[in-house]
């Protein structure tokens, strides 16, 4: 029997599950906290590829090409992403909190639309992606990118330390109880708008990272963001919003199921991700790892 297209998937699954993880750990910790829907998120992540392309190419011609110069680019793109993040929240977001979530939605798809046209007036409507020149290894009889050993190992490291900055640092700990109790918080004298202002920075720059290291997978291209976030709102529904472990473990599941159904089912690979949602509404409709009642 031959492994290899079962070991191509398996690691086409792991590293799709990381780069999930990276972007839906963003959207799930913005509505967790600010229950804001970000229907942008994707968007914002295709945006930061883009600019992570760019800066590449600038310090490529500067220095000398070098797949070592992916790390000070996804570097710049993550932090201009998160400043971005706090802008649109101060300016834009802020003013939804006490609107209903259907005015909340219509934002952000506002935001999908104007992104998007921006994308095609600076970089135009072709695709943008980084070759790093990396020869594919020999594993089990079969040829794989070491990059996607990069890419587990990244989402692997990002996962553990926001476990590590949400349950051991003061900063975590306040956002971990807004998820639970934002008034109880504003009790204890908290700002809260300050909370929401970095917490959406911290996920808008997540996706931005996220577009950094997806970008020498695959290429980025208009409309991708689409079919990502489909599949970002699956994780989150499966994995619980608000939660960091379930985020972890959903974006596994959809990233294998999905690569394997490629192989077996291409027709129905979307329509394997929605059943599993299904099925989790109906046994814990709050998430496997979600809270069932939020104050």
């Amino acid at each position: 029997m031959d492994i290899g297209p079962y070991v191509l998937q398996l690691f086409s699954g792991l590293s799709r599950a990381m780069v999930l993880f990276l972007l839906s750990a963003g959207l799930s910790l913005i509505f967790g906290v600010m229950n804001i829907l970000n229907f942008a998120h994707a968007t914002l992540w295709l945006l930061s590829g883009y600019i992570t392309f760019s800066i590449f190419q600038f310090l490529g011609e500067q220095f000398g090409a070098s797949p070592l110069l992916l790390l000070p680019s996804i570097a710049w793109a993550t932090a201009l992403m998160a400043l971005i993040g706090f802008a649109l929240e101060r300016f834009l977001i802020r003013q939804t909190y006490e609107r209903e979530l259907p005015e909340q939605l219509l934002l952000t798809f506002a935001l999908v639309l104007i992104v998007g046209d921006l994308i095609k007036l600076i970089w135009g409507v072709e695709n943008r992606r980084i070759n790093l020149g990396v020869e594919p290894m020999e594993m089990l009889d079969t040829l794989v990118n070491p990059y996607h050993f990069v890419i587990v190992g990244t989402g692997v490291a990002v996962a553990a330390g926001l476990w590590f900055f949400l349950h051991r640092t003061r900063f975590g700990k306040i956002v971990r109880a807004a998820v639970y109790s934002r008034s109880m918080v504003s009790a204890l004298g908290i700002r809260i708008p300050m909370i929401y202002g970095l917490v959406f920075a911290a996920g808008v720059g997540l996706a931005g990272f996220a577009g950094g290291v997806f970008l020498p997978l695959l290429p980025m291209a208009l409309g991708v963001d689409h079919d990502v976030i489909v599949q970002c709102f699956a994780v989150v529904v499966i994995g619980g919003f608000g939660s960091m472990l379930g985020t972890f473990v959903a974006s596994l599941i959809v990233g294998v199921v999905y690569a394997f159904s490629i192989l077996f089912w291409p027709d129905g690979a979307l329509a394997m991700i929605f059943l599993i949602v299904i099925v989790v509404l109906i046994w814990r409709p709050w998430g496997l790892f979600g809270t069932e009642l939020r104050y």
